[in-house]
């Protein structure tokens, strides 16, 4: 070093601008690379732990979404179900209303009808999804309706209430869908409007002959199928609930992805601008290092 005109201090000066140079480039190429600001929560230490809240928050709406899409999908299929029943109820009030008419319609048929009915209706109620019963309450496991429970006994007019054929429980299911938000949804197979119907068709399946058997079976499906067209109205406002919570929080999940984001994630065309310009820099320290480093005092003398 003592042959240079440059002083040890100064050139140690240039080396260390050009280290530091080359450290900057190269964090530069990095980050345009992988989009990162940092490779680690170090190179954000200010901002770590907000951003640690922020990403937790989108997780926590992540998983609200998920029970609300599940819950709506079974809210939906329970909808549909009941139009199925709703349907069933009104072609079978029809086939009472011709069987009252005279006697035309023998009690064979009539009771064949109505036995049909019945085990038609259990079935759906009986239905099961993604492994779990849908109308017994939260007692998912256990098929809701068994028409042979000994308690549930035949009826003729006047009849009374029964629903011994329920095997579920009490509990209304819920779904949380945010941090503020439960939803009560869905309806137990032990609802008065399928006691009606089961009630009727029972009436009818044991007294297929009888005008003031079919009479009240014919009046308890017609309330039933109001009761059915209620719970379906119940339904949709209940879907409707949690499509509008799904979609609030999914507002808000991309509101927070874009904030994390722009604490985390680096602006790549500013960074290639700042990357030009560390790379002029740096070839120009390059350039005036070798200059420095190549002078000597034998060039003077």
């Amino acid at each position: 070093m003592v042959n240079r005109v440059s002083t040890y201090a100064y050139t140690n000066t240039v080396v260390s601008e050009n280290m530091r140079l080359q450290t900057k480039y190269a964090d530069l190429n990095t980050q345009i690379s992988s989009g990162l600001i940092s490779q680690d929560f170090k190179g954000i230490a200010k901002d770590s732990q907000y951003l640690l809240a922020v990403e937790s928050s989108q997780d926590k709406l992540t998983a609200y979404n998920a029970n609300g899409n599940s819950t709506l999908a079974l809210v939906n299929i329970m909808y549909s179900t009941l139009g199925q029943l709703e349907n069933m109820a009104n072609s079978m009030l029809s086939n009472i209303t011709s069987a009252l008419g005279g006697d035309l319609v023998p009690g064979t048929i009539v009771a064949t009808q109505a036995d049909n009915a019945m085990r038609e209706t259990a079935g759906l109620l009986n239905l099961r999804v993604g492994g779990r019963y849908i109308f017994s309450g939260s007692d998912i496991d256990t098929v809701p309706v068994d028409l042979t429970d000994p308690a549930w006994i035949p009826q003729t007019a006047p009849s009374v209430v029964n629903s011994s054929y329920y095997q579920g429980n009490s509990t209304v299911n819920s779904s949380q869908i945010s941090e503020t938000f439960t939803v009560n949804y869905g309806v137990k197979a032990d609802n008065t409007a399928f006691e009606k119907i089961f009630r009727a068709y029972n009436i009818l399946f044991n007294n297929p002959t009888s005008g003031a058997d079919k009479t009240e079976a014919s009046d308890l499906i017609q309330q039933a199928i109001t009761d059915i067209a209620n719970i379906r109205g119940l339904l949709s406002t209940q879907a409707r609930s949690i499509e509008e919570q799904t979609d609030k929080n999914e507002q808000d999940r991309i509101y927070l992805k874009e904030l994390s984001s722009s604490i985390k994630e680096v602006d790549i065309p500013s960074a290639s601008v700042r990357l030009t310009e560390v790379q002029g820099q740096l070839e120009a320290s390059y350039s005036a290092s070798v200059r420095i480093l190549n002078l000597s005092l034998v060039n003077y003398l």
